[in-house]
């Protein structure tokens, strides 16, 4: 039984199935009586651009709707990147802490964690701020006998995943799921598995 806060942070390229991740280990800590809550640092860029998303595009941040995610994601990266070198990657994690201090969860899993450029960035930040541990996870699929691994997203993944994989307490590899519905995916006993080898790692 946990009786102290326990902190993870998941890592790895866009579309590698980090939220995915998550929620199959929450749902194994669920069934084993530990609460669990999930966090990420994107959610705070969010919150910083709510009202001015709102104010001068008539959108709102929070939208499903690809086409108007569209229209200020470049907004959002650029000033997400410019508070990043203002506070040399302080400041998204500084923020993120007032909510975990909050958490009345026994585990507290973070889902973005991308940077490790700064002395104080994501990376430092989860294992030797807040004491957690750091997973990196790479996801494929088969073409024959090759695993063909999602690739990075843009030019800010392609330098940092490789660094923040080699400082990951735990790096972990699963295939690209293809079954009918998330709850199906949830419960799939292959990667079940795979969380649950993980987590016995941490």
């Amino acid at each position: 039984m946990i009786t102290t806060k326990k902190y993870i942070g998941i890592s790895g390229v866009a579309r590698s199935g980090k939220n995915s991740f998550a929620d199959i280990m929450c749902d194994i800590y669920k069934e084993r009586g530990i609460s669990t809550k999930t966090f990420a640092l994107a959610y705070q860029l969010k919150k910083d651009c709510e009202e001015f998303v709102q104010k001068n595009l008539g959108l709102s941040i929070w939208t499903e709707k690809t086409e108007e995610k569209n229209i200020f994601r470049e907004f959002l990266v650029w000033y997400g990147d410019v508070k990043r070198k203002q506070s040399e990657g302080k400041y998204w994690t500084s923020k993120l802490k007032e909510d975990l201090d909050k958490s009345d969860a026994n585990v507290n899993i973070i889902t973005d964690i991308r940077y490790s450029i700064y002395p104080e960035d994501e990376v430092d930040w989860i294992k030797h701020v807040v004491n957690g541990k750091l997973i990196h996870i790479a996801k494929y699929v088969l073409k024959g006998n090759t695993k063909i691994f999602t690739e990075p997203a843009n030019e800010h993944e392609i330098f940092n995943d490789p660094i923040v994989k080699r400082n990951a307490d735990v790096s972990v590899e699963w295939e690209s799921y293809s079954g009918s519905s998330y709850m199906a995916m949830l419960k799939d006993e292959k990667l079940r598995g795979i969380v649950k080898t993980v987590m016995e790692k941490l």
